[in-house]
């Protein structure tokens, strides 16, 4: 028995050493589906991101029977500063980034937990392997868990999962986020401008 149970934890090892973390295409841009558990929000929108300069952009799809306000937001980590317009009353706020830049990746001292596929991998071009990883976060800001699932060829960011807390306030934390449609680059080269609505407050 004990030489059953050595041989699989030797498999397992022997399985996480041939896997090598990843971070996703430094431009790309998707659909962003986003559940905030704690708080029963829901977003649906255009997600663009900009590694090499520390850009995001999320505009939201407008919904007619959303209960809570849809916004475009641009957070330009560069400056240091995130605009956010309200697409009902097209009013813009200011305010400072008070966070670093994440990466989408699998970060350091992640583990591998394994591999799954979407659609079928028998068909070319009908399925896609994903593999899945596990990190405990535990910084001066967060503490909590965190499992992402990328595909294994390109690193193309499918979903994240956190669940944790916030440090000062001790709030509590728990998301998901999905990525569907991903193009690797940008269509748009004006994608990060700052909003019209937020000009005459740059």
């Amino acid at each position: 028995m004990l030489k059953i149970v050595f041989i699989v934890v030797l498999a397992v090892v022997a399985t996480q050493a041939q896997e090598h973390r990843c971070v996703a295409p430094t431009y790309f841009q998707a659909r962003l589906l986003a559940y905030d558990h704690e708080t029963g929000y829901y977003r649906d929108g255009r997600f663009s991101y900009d590694a090499a300069s520390q850009r995001v952009r999320m505009i939201e799809r407008v919904n007619e029977n959303a209960t809570r306000p849809q916004v475009d937001e641009l957070f330009l980590h560069h400056e240091n500063k995130a605009y956010r317009v309200d697409l009902k009353t097209r009013k813009c706020n200011v305010s400072t980034i008070d966070r670093p830049f994440r990466l989408v990746e699998v970060p350091e001292q992640s583990q591998y937990i394994g591999e799954s596929s979407i659609g079928s991998l028998e068909v070319p071009g009908a399925g896609v392997l994903l593999s899945t990883w596990f990190h405990m976060t535990h910084d001066t800001e967060v503490v909590g868990n965190l499992t992402t699932s990328f595909t294994k060829e390109e690193c193309i960011p499918y979903s994240e999962t956190f669940h944790g807390y916030q440090v000062k306030s001790k709030q509590h934390l728990r998301f998901h986020r999905k990525f569907f449609d991903v193009t690797i680059g940008l269509d748009d080269p004006n994608t990060f401008d700052v909003p019209y609505e937020c000009r005459g407050r740059i």
